[in-house]
């Protein structure tokens, strides 16, 4: 049965897949569009002239309706649009659509049915260049089918609720939200029902993106209502930790261009880093308080927006062979700063200096946590007392947190210079294992060249201390994406967790294994657990998208990244995880724009991303855009040949898209070889299911799943 999609984009599909060439022009899609209502079974020849054609006399413009109907009856193999006399119409035995089953189930009041067909805008992102008639046709046929979508989604989360269905309502409203995030009422309800499924912080993030929304593009403040609900969520529903919070804000940089910003920067990270390892003391993530860097907010504000009761600040000044560093401790409920010093030193000091203000900020809130707060001296913080090796050590963490495959590059080769001037410096050392591991995961190194070199680093940072809880995920993480060792894995991410409850990258990680597993309940909980530590990564955030994709939610992945994607409109993974998502809900022609955009983000000076060109293969092959599918793999290959590592296993799912099922299963193979990490999803993609027929794969993923027992030990501790 012929097919034709006019929710989210238009696609006009054969049993034998899209329809591409003259057929699929504008003109004759739009054609089809015009005839596809059932509120108007035909129309006269005049009537779509004027429509499509309007600046052509009649006799030529008569001969492009007719070449038109020919055309597309020659593609869908029948008479699929009839003439009668004059008028024109849809033949619904040979050509259905999504607009008219739409009708129909609106007509039934059967609001599930409407609510999985509409994908999206009638028509989004089709225009037909001078044709003001048409146009204005289309934003009316738009703003009706959005009204009753709209309909159908306020039923279902109605329903939902009553029926204490929360998760089912959040899905609900946050499709509404995102049909219309300007509208308050609309908001107001998904933040309920957000706070009622205890995701509170994603109740908070809804609030920002809406207000931000209606400040930055409308220019209006938000409703009354909206601001009171988000006060009384923050102050009330929120948990309270049982100590004294606090955030360190990013120092600031003193008296030179900037170019020490990295220097300020890592003080800053440092101070994050020894509160925290301080029993009793809840310390705000370096994401959550970083984010907050130049914007002149009040001091009583930012506290709120972070959910905590203290705020240190200050300031860094390098001069000639000395420093100056200034620190101020603000009490929030009043923003009266109740503790402040100024250090001057020399640069070998800084250490030091870093200890005595973490000291004098635990000794100042001792009182307000019943003593339970005590001074700690990590081992990890101790380091070699020349100038030269600690600037070294925060240029690398400044590169590192700029996250490009240059700046992860940098950032390793300045750590092993750091650890090779002193060998004892733990911190050092979990900050390479992160870096070689996710070097290693992007596909910016070999996995045989980045995962176990990860791993050295995080046991060489385990034996300096084994409380660390960073090298311990690294490790876990090198068992699920490496060695394929799902026990060993989870029970490292089990202590990583154990170590540090709070952060937000075990429980991130762990989700990944988890999702790996097959066990999708406890990965989304995971994931939504390493969002709610830290509200303003948008990793974590976007990851929960990720996570239902691989769960065969794939609409509310598509939901999730959306809302992901106003948060954030220039984040590059929710951007390609939203192009996955669309190729696993089977719109691969609208996954292009998303992964085309990801390009774009990704883009680094040397080369693109290998996996968003894969993705942009992919989508283009299964869309029926063959032609710009394999000059994409071309180029990949070509990459390949000339010594750049390109994953077989990406490189394998491009041929799958193009049919090339031996050629497929010859990458995959290979893939196994190379220890791709994606291997570690073989057993849960379902877009490699229809391979499961084949007898290479079903042995290759036996040689999976058997591969860690038969691995030799090698790196791991005996």
């Amino acid at each position: 049965m012929n097919y034709l999609r006019m929710f989210g984009g238009a696609v006009l599909e054969t049993s034998a897949g899209p329809v591409t060439g003259r057929a699929a022009q504008r003109h004759r899609v739009a054609l089809l569009a015009l005839l596809s209502t059932t509120r108007r079974l035909y129309r006269s020849r005049d009537q779509l002239i004027t429509f499509l054609w309007p600046d052509t006399d009649a006799e030529h413009g008569r001969k492009l309706l007719s070449d038109s109907i020919y055309r597309i009856n020659q593609a869908l193999g029948g008479d699929a649009l009839v003439c009668r006399g004059d008028d024109v119409r849809l033949n619904r035995k040979q050509l259905t659509c999504d607009v008219a089953e739409l009708e129909a189930a609106a007509e039934a009041s059967d609001w599930r049915r409407v609510a999985e067909l509409y994908r999206g805008p009638f028509l989004d992102g089709f225009f037909v260049p001078g044709s003001p008639d048409f146009d204005q046709w289309m934003d009316s046929e738009r703003a009706h089918y959005l009204r009753i979508a709209s309909k159908a989604l306020e039923e279902l989360a109605a329903v939902a609720r009553d029926d204490g269905r929360v998760g089912e309502a959040v899905e609900c409203w946050q499709r509404l939200a995102e049909l219309a995030p300007d509208d308050s009422r609309v908001t107001m309800e998904l933040m309920r029902a957000l706070e009622a499924s205890g995701n509170r912080a994603g109740a908070l993030r809804q609030a920002r993106a809406h207000t931000t929304l209606l400040r930055e593009t409308i220019g209006v403040e938000p409703d009354k209502e909206v601001i009171e609900l988000t006060t009384r969520i923050t102050r009330n529903s929120a948990p309270t930790p049982s100590g004294p919070t606090i955030a360190v804000l990013p120092f600031s940089s003193v008296g030179d261009s900037g170019s020490n910003s990295y220097f300020a920067d890592g003080v800053s990270e440092e101070l994050i880093f020894l509160l925290s390892r301080t029993p009793g003391l809840h310390v705000a993530s370096r994401t959550s308080s970083f984010a907050y860097r130049d914007l002149r907010i009040d001091v009583r504000e930012l506290a709120r927006r972070l959910n905590v009761a203290w705020i240190l600040e200050g300031s860094v000044r390098r001069l000639a062979g000395g420093l100056r560093v200034s620190a101020q401790l603000i009490d929030a409920s009043n923003g009266f700063q109740v503790w402040s010093e100024s250090f001057d030193r020399t640069e070998l000091d800084i250490v030091a200096i870093q200890t005595e203000i973490s000291k004098a900020i635990t000794k100042r809130l001792q009182p307000t946590a019943s003593n339970t707060v005590a001074t700690v001296s990590p081992i990890s913080a101790r380091i070699a007392p020349d100038r030269e090796t600690y600037d070294l050590y925060l240029q690398a963490r400044y590169q590192w947190h700029r996250r490009t495959e240059e700046s992860i590059g940098t950032s390793i080769k300045l750590l092993e210079n750091v650890v090779s001037r002193n060998p004892a410096y733990a911190r050092a050392w979990v900050g390479l294992a992160d870096a070689y591991a996710v070097t290693a995961f992007y596909d910016y190194l070999r996995p045989h060249a980045g995962f176990p070199q990860a791993e050295l680093a995080a046991r060489r940072a385990i034996e300096l201390d084994d409380t660390l809880a960073a090298p311990h995920a690294t490790i876990a993480y090198v068992d699920t994406y490496y060695r394929w060792d799902w026990a060993a894995a989870e029970t490292g991410f089990q202590r990583a967790i154990a170590l540090e409850p709070t952060s937000s990258t075990a429980h991130q990680w762990y989700a990944n294994l988890l999702t790996a597993r097959g066990r999708f309940e406890e990965a989304e909980t995971s994931m939504r657990r390493a969002a709610e530590l830290d509200p303003l990564s948008m990793v974590a955030q976007a990851a929960i998208g990720w996570v239902l994709m691989f769960a065969n939610q794939a609409q509310r992945a598509v939901e999730h990244l959306r809302g992901s994607l106003q948060l954030d409109p220039t984040y590059c993974l929710s951007y390609y995880w939203m192009g996955l998502a669309l190729i696993r809900n089977r719109q691969p022609r609208e996954a292009i724009p998303y992964l085309k955009r990801a390009l774009k983000l990704a883009a680094g000076p040397t080369r693109p991303s290998t996996r968003v060109l894969a993705g942009l293969a992919r989508a283009s092959a299964l869309s029926g855009q063959t032609t710009d599918a394999r000059c994409i793999l071309d180029g990949l290959l070509e990459d390949e040949q000339n010594g750049l590592y390109v994953p077989s296993f990406q490189l394998g799912k491009v041929y799958q898209s193009l049919g090339e099922i031996p050629t497929a299963l010859s990458r995959f193979e290979r893939a196994f070889d190379e220890r791709a990490h994606s291997m570690a999803y073989l057993r849960v993609d379902a877009e490699l299911w229809p391979l499961a027929r084949e007898p290479r794969f079903r042995k290759l993923l036996e040689r999976v799943e058997q591969s860690s027992r038969d691995m030799p030990v090698g790196l791991r501790a005996s």
